[in-house]
């Protein structure tokens, strides 16, 4: 029976002319490809940069079959093949030379006054008060108040995001095999009335963050970002942030993938 693999591309020329090659290769072994998003696919296949690459993910609803990523943009930090080497990569995965690394997303439930909600990101969930104002949050690790913020917002982002807003932040980098959360001050303000911390905290990523409002910010709205998406919420009363229990991205890698060498050549 045709294995059955979809395949995710963005709209740009040399996607596009990817995505047609990979068609060709994986129709001639005898490959299924179906036209949607399937629970039942084998395989995915995303092709673009990592802003295509976390949209697809958020389309796919955090899918549970391996995924691959072809780069075809810019940094290209969860995409592991080239166009140039697709008959290589079909034949890699069939044969068992690969590695997976699992990923846990970060959730994010938003608690107002008569509502519950739930957003996750892949590589961070960034809490910010409206535009105009100066956040004010009580930020709470497990049953632990660590601090009343104010500033610009908290994000909290995963090994994976650490090279995205996190490291611009000046956050730290972090390992993709270390099994924590970090958590990173956004524009911390530092006068005589308001002392918060400015470096990046790392934690078990068994421990749970409340953001709550404080101030002029309790009860009042939350700006609530997540892989570059933006919801408003309003009459928040607070933000408990945590890894995903139950969703994992098992994302390709080659055989001799090698963490920092990628991250030598792509960042540093």
């Amino acid at each position: 029976m045709p294995k059955k693999i979809y395949i995710f591309s963005n709209h740009k020329d040399h996607s596009r002319s990817a995505h047609e090659e990979l068609t060709r290769v994986v129709k001639a072994r005898g490959y299924e490809i179906v036209p949607e998003y399937r629970d039942d696919a084998d395989l995915l296949v995303c092709i673009g940069g990592d802003g295509t690459f976390l949209s697809f993910i958020h389309k796919c609803r955090f899918p549970k079959a391996p995924v691959i990523g072809i780069n075809t943009g810019h940094l290209g930090f969860f995409q592991e093949a080239s166009p140039d080497n697709i008959e290589q990569t079909i034949d890699d995965i069939e044969n068992g030379r690969y590695t997976i690394q699992n990923i846990r997303p970060v959730e994010a439930k938003i608690i107002t006054n008569r509502n519950e909600f739930l957003r996750i990101g892949l590589n961070e969930v960034l809490v910010r008060g409206q535009y105009s104002h100066v956040s004010q949050f009580s930020v709470t690790i497990d049953d632990t108040k660590i601090q009343d913020f104010s500033g610009d917002g908290i994000l909290v982002s995963t090994p994976v995001g650490s090279t995205a807003y996190n490291y611009s932040l000046d956050g730290a980098l972090v390992a993709p095999e270390l099994d924590v959360l970090q958590l990173t001050p956004v524009a911390p303000m530092n006068t005589n009335a308001y002392r918060c911390f400015h470096s990046s905290i790392l934690l078990p990523a068994s421990e749970k963050i409340r953001i709550a409002g404080a101030g002029r910010s309790t009860g009042g709205t939350i700006i609530l970002s997540f892989d570059g998406r933006t919801h408003e919420f309003s009459n928040v009363n607070y933000v408990d942030v945590y890894q995903s229990r139950d969703k994992e991205i098992h994302l390709i890698r080659q055989a001799d993938y090698d963490y920092w060498k990628k991250l030598s050549s792509k960042l540093l």
